[in-house]
Formats: structure tokens, C-alpha cells, sequence
């Protein structure tokens, strides 16, 4: 039997496995190249600024492409094309890798004094269990309590909070769900940052460090619309610029991710995660009220340069849906 040789223009039709691998992957792609878009160029738009909560699981969505394109290679007749492209994504893959590892390595910035501790937790509202944050804050010398209210203050105080915590700032002027400051160490009275949310900005004199600047944060998320997130985001960090002279903590719901334009902004001031510091690993702390973990990391606490942080943990309290932060300090 005599067959007939393929010549460089024969029609090889594409074999229906590779069709459908390729599909698939084109699907995993459209989500991946969305988040790797929201990062290079930031959105200021809120639903836009929702989307972006989760470019880091634009690496999950790379890695699955990845998988597919390679089998997809395996079986095809004709490769070059489809080689290039996973050379592409494999390069997107790295670029998304190359934004969570920070996370995963310390820093190694040497601790030059004792170190201290901040708790920092959104109450929801005020409805976060009395006991298990006052449990919780025996570890902590210094605690950001976020969505805090007269009620939840009132519960902590009857569980002795007062005596632990003898220095305060917001607390006395609670008329609703607000941000407070409660210190072991003395603080200086208290500026409110003017946003829709109740910040505060005051000085800690932590014994054996020095005074320490710390900002209580808590934007408008993207949800209250009417571009709120975008400029109360930008008043922190005009706020952060005027504060930079001594070692500096931002610690609270920041109602962003590390990818979004505020926090990127904040980065290139030199104010930094500890989470991203201490080398602590990925540690989404919302929504923690669901039969599912966490999915994003939308609390933290920030330290400039003059700061370094050796340890971060997260912990959950019944009757919100954050995780808190428990994050250790030390002058740098």
C-alpha cells in the first residue's frame, strides 16, 4: 500500500484533546491576565478595587493553565506556537510568585531592642466574644480594637481591662462603632486622622525603645462607593509621609490587600508589612465567619524602617468575621 508523504503544507488537524486542553486553559488564563492587569496598572474605581482583592490567586489560575498547556504540548503535532505560549504564561506564573514570596522569606532585619507586641482586631461591630479578646490581649501590650463600640468597651472594662490597659485613646469618646487604642505604656493624646471612620494617630513610649508613632486604621472599604476607599486610602498615606521622622506603626482593617495601588504606594515609602518582615507566609484574615477559611488579607500592621518585626500570628475570636493580628516588634 502506498501512502503519500506529508509535505510543510499539509492540513494536520488539530487533535480534539489538545482542542480541549487548550479551551481549558484559555478559560484559567482569563481570570489570571485580569488579576496581573489590576496590579500593574491599580485600579481607583470601587468595583474595580473589589476585583482586585484577589490578584493572588491570579498564581492559581496561571499554575492551571501552565498544567494544561504542557499536556496539551505533549500530544500536539505542531509545537512552536504552542510552546511560546506556555514560555508566556510560565513567565506570568513567575511574575505572580515573585509577588507572594516576600511573604515567605524574612527579611532578616535584626532586632536592636526588647521587643513589644500589638494586637490589632475588628470587633464587627462590637459583636467579637468579650472573654476570648480579653484572653487573647493578655499577650499584647498595646491593642488597635477596630468596629469597637460603648458595649463591647463597657464588657472588656468588667473583665479588667482598665487595669491592664491604663492608657487609652478614642475609648472615652466611643458614640458608636469606632477605632480605640489601649496601651500598657503610656501614650500622648490623640489626633483624629479625617475620614469617615474614626483613626487616630498618637505616640507610644514603649520602655526601652522609645517613642513610637501609631496610626489606628480604618478606611471606607470599596463597598461605601463614591471613590471614599480611594481618597480616605490617600489621606493614610499622607498622613504616613508626615510621620516618617521616628519608627512608625500603621496597624488595623486597611480594607486592602497588599496588591492594591494604597498599600503598593505605602511600600514605596518604606513602610512595610511585618507579615512581609518576619517572613510570617500568607494570612488572609477576611471573612473569618464562614464554613470556609479566610480568603484575603485585609488586616495588618505596616512598620517603617526604624522597626522590625520578629514574629506574626493570626487568632480568631467568635462574633466577627476578621482574624486578628498579634504581631511582635522590635526597634531596628
Amino acid at each position: 500500500m502506498i501512502t503519500q508523504a506529508s509535505t510543510w503544507d499539509s492540513y494536520r488537524p488539530v487533535r480534539p484533546l489538545q482542542a480541549g486542553l487548550c479551551i481549558a486553559a484559555g478559560f484559567a488564563l482569563v481570570p489570571a491576565v485580569i488579576s496581573t492587569l489590576l496590579r500593574v496598572i491599580p485600579p481607583q474605581e470601587d468595583p474595580s478595587a473589589m476585583l482586585a482583592s484577589f490578584i493572588a490567586y491570579g498564581v492559581v489560575g496561571y499554575l492551571a493553565a501552565l498544567f494544561l498547556l504542557l499536556f496539551a504540548l505533549r500530544v500536539a503535532r505542531r509545537r512552536a506556537v504552542l510552546g511560546g505560549i506556555c514560555v508566556v504564561v510560565a513567565a506570568l506564573t513567575a511574575l505572580h510568585a515573585s509577588w507572594l514570596a516576600p511573604f515567605f522569606l524574612s527579611d532578616h532585619r535584626a532586632a536592636r531592642t526588647p521587643t513589644f507586641t500589638i494586637m490589632s482586631l475588628n470587633l464587627y461591630d462590637g459583636q467579637a466574644d468579650p472573654a476570648q479578646v480579653d484572653q487573647v490581649a493578655a499577650k499584647a501590650d498595646v491593642v488597635v480594637l477596630v468596629e469597637t463600640t460603648p458595649e463591647a468597651t463597657a464588657g472588656l472594662r468588667r473583665l479588667g481591662w482598665n487595669q491592664r490597659f491604663p492608657y487609652a485613646v478614642g475609648a472615652e469618646t466611643l458614640t458608636e462603632s469606632d477605632t480605640a487604642i489601649f496601651s500598657r505604656f503610656p501614650l500622648d493624646p490623640g489626633t483624629l486622622i479625617d475620614t469617615s471612620f474614626q483613626q487616630w494617630m498618637t505616640t507610644v513610649h514603649v520602655p526601652r525603645v522609645g517613642a513610637v508613632r501609631l496610626m489606628a486604621v480604618h478606611p471606607c472599604n470599596p463597598f461605601c462607593g463614591g471613590g471614599h476607599w480611594a481618597s480616605e486610602h490617600a489621606e493614610i498615606n499622607r498622613v504616613a509621609q508626615t510621620n516618617l521622622d521616628q519608627p512608625l506603626v500603621l496597624a488595623g482593617d486597611f480594607n486592602a490587600v497588599d496588591d492594591h495601588g494604597p498599600m503598593q504606594a505605602l511600600r514605596r515609602l518604606g513602610i512595610e508589612s511585618a507579615t512581609d518582615v518576619a517572613g510570617a507566609g500568607w494570612l488572609p484574615t477576611w471573612p473569618a465567619d464562614r464554613p470556609y477559611p479566610p480568603l484575603i488579607p485585609i488586616d495588618h500592621v505596616l512598620i517603617s524602617s526604624r522597626l522590625t518585626a520578629t514574629s506574626v500570628t493570626t487568632f480568631a475570636v467568635d462574633g466577627t468575621d476578621h482574624r486578628g493580628l498579634l504581631t511582635t516588634l522590635a526597634g531596628a
